[in-house]
């Protein structure tokens, strides 16, 4: 009997963005909108990497220019669900002056007066970005993944947020 094994790591296969979840192979798209629900930025990861590895690469991503040419790279405030909840994006947040909305974990501590600091009634607004997944997962080609490669599929992911400004544009 001879056995093979994999020189790559076996969760990864190579440049396909892939990775194992519960439902097999698979990949999330992170993603950050405006207040309006238009996409700010996209990052693509494995099905099986921790959506906190990827908070801050999405947020460094976002830039609005200002008048002068320069850009502002700072938000009010991120809301974002509570797999993304973490000391190190919150340290991360707080440094940058930007106002955590995120759940904690149930096994997560507190803060450090033992209370929970979070604002539920600018956590409801979080619905917006979901209803951009839900627009961006009406193209069957974005909900189905049809393509082989990351590079491939983010730039599927990409033309269906171009479509969503497009639509906002016209109406």
């Amino acid at each position: 009997m001879r056995c093979r094994c994999s020189k790559k790591h076996p969760d990864i296969t190579g440049d396909n963005g892939l990775g194992r979840s519960r439902g097999g192979f698979g990949t999330k798209i992170h993603l950050a909108t405006d207040a309006g629900g238009l996409p700010l930025n996209i990052v693509l990861s494995p099905g099986q990497a921790h959506e906190s590895q990827f908070a801050l690469r999405l947020l460094d991503g976002i830039g609005v220019q200002r008048q002068n040419g320069s850009m502002k790279r700072r938000g009010y405030a991120v809301l974002a669900d509570k797999a993304y909840s973490g000391h190190a994006l919150r340290n991360e947040l707080k440094r940058k002056g930007i106002k955590a909305v995120i759940p904690r974990k149930s096994n997560e501590k507190m803060a450090s007066d033992g209370r929970s600091r979070f604002a539920s009634d600018v956590y409801r607004r979080r619905n917006v970005v979901e209803r951009c997944f839900g627009r961006l997962k009406e193209y069957r080609r974005i909900a189905t993944r049809y393509d082989k490669t990351a590079r491939n599929y983010l730039s599927m992911v990409k033309l269906g947020c171009i479509r969503l400004f497009y639509k906002k544009l016209c109406n």
